[in-house]
């Protein structure tokens, strides 16, 4: 291949790494990088976008020097020639030259009803909490001078240690709210000593505010002690989202969790009763109040708000909800 054309393929690949620069320094700059990756990851990327940059500049180093005729070749007994093949090198160079065309040209916008339908709504919060917390428990108890299970294993509650049980919601009972007692109105576990301390703060308030910093934590907490929270006020903010077998007065207030990038982001929300609730458009954003009371839903028990006070909001900044990894510490 002459030095030449040599030389025009290094300055293709300058020109595709450098746009990836370019792109990562807009979303940066626009903070419409927070559509894509959580804010804890911005970082990392800031610096593939210099290393994109370095590696940019390298290549019409490389370009100049091969049109100049010295190109020198490496020693690693690889060959670096491109194809001569027009076809092959469109294919190649196109599969990295056409996702940046696409970053530039199409709106950055956030996810939204049209998603949370393919992923299915997670209105069961403290799912994933029972599931470890059932899986953990041996299947029968150990006999008396038995040695307890291997690995660490949590012994099985009794009946009255558990979230929601009958024995300790019954009035009257030993975990009557009169008597001031939060641990028997909590009980927990490992697996949900950290949501039964949070829950003991939200419980004391009037009105349990579900913050953006925490919430899928409150979300969480309220959940995994549903029938002590019944009655209870409540306020968050998400987008509208519904789904064909829900009633016309009701949908859900929802806001995506992502761990670390939008690929393993999770709609997570509240079903919300409203009478004029088709007023509000899918994918508008809503702030409601309502009183916090338990339902079903496709066969399974879940909580919901029955409506007092709803208004229009404006989208959050960051529209995504992240883990809180100081939660519990």
């Amino acid at each position: 291949m002459s030095p030449r054309l040599l030389g025009l393929h290094q300055f293709i690949k300058s020109a595709i790494l450098f746009g990836f620069a370019v792109y990562i320094a807009y979303l940066i700059k626009t903070d419409n990088i927070l559509f894509y990756i959580a804010p804890r990851m911005v970082d990392y990327v800031k610096w593939s976008a210099i290393g994109f940059y370095a590696i940019a500049v390298y290549q019409v180093y490389l370009a100049i020097r091969s049109m100049w005729g010295s190109a020198a070749s490496c020693d690693c007994d690889h060959d670096h020639t491109p194809s001569r093949s027009v076809l092959k090198n469109a294919v190649i160079y196109g599969l990295f030259a056409i996702p940046l065309l696409l970053g530039f040209l199409l709106p950055d916008t956030s996810m939204g009803s049209s998603l949370a339908a393919k992923k299915g709504m997670n209105l069961n919060s403290a799912g994933s909490v029972r599931k470890d917390a059932t899986a953990a428990v041996p299947s029968s108890p150990p006999q008396t001078g038995q040695n307890p299970p291997a690995g660490g294993a949590a012994a099985p509650s009794t009946p009255a240690q558990q979230p929601g049980n009958a024995a300790t919601n019954a009035p009257g009972g030993t975990a009557d709210a009169a008597s001031g007692n939060l641990d028997d109105l909590f009980p927990s576990d490992k697996f949900t000593a950290q949501y039964a301390k949070f829950a003991k703060q939200l419980y004391t308030s009037d009105l349990i505010k579900v913050k953006e910093d925490l919430f899928i934590e409150t979300l969480t907490s309220v959940d995994l002690y549903m029938d002590r929270f019944v009655g209870k006020k409540m306020e968050m903010t998400g987008f509208v989202y519904r789904q064909e077998d829900m009633k016309d007065n009701q949908f859900v207030v929802g806001r995506f969790s992502v761990q670390c990038c939008s690929a393993d982001a999770t709609p997570f929300g509240v079903l919300v009763q409203y009478d004029r609730a088709q007023n509000f458009a899918d994918d508008s954003w809503v702030t409601v109040t309502g009183t916090i009371e338990k339902t079903k839903f496709n066969d399974m028990e879940i909580m919901m708000l029955k409506v007092e006070k709803i208004a229009k909001a404006e989208p959050a900044k960051s529209q995504y909800v992240y883990p809180n990894f100081d939660f519990g510490t």
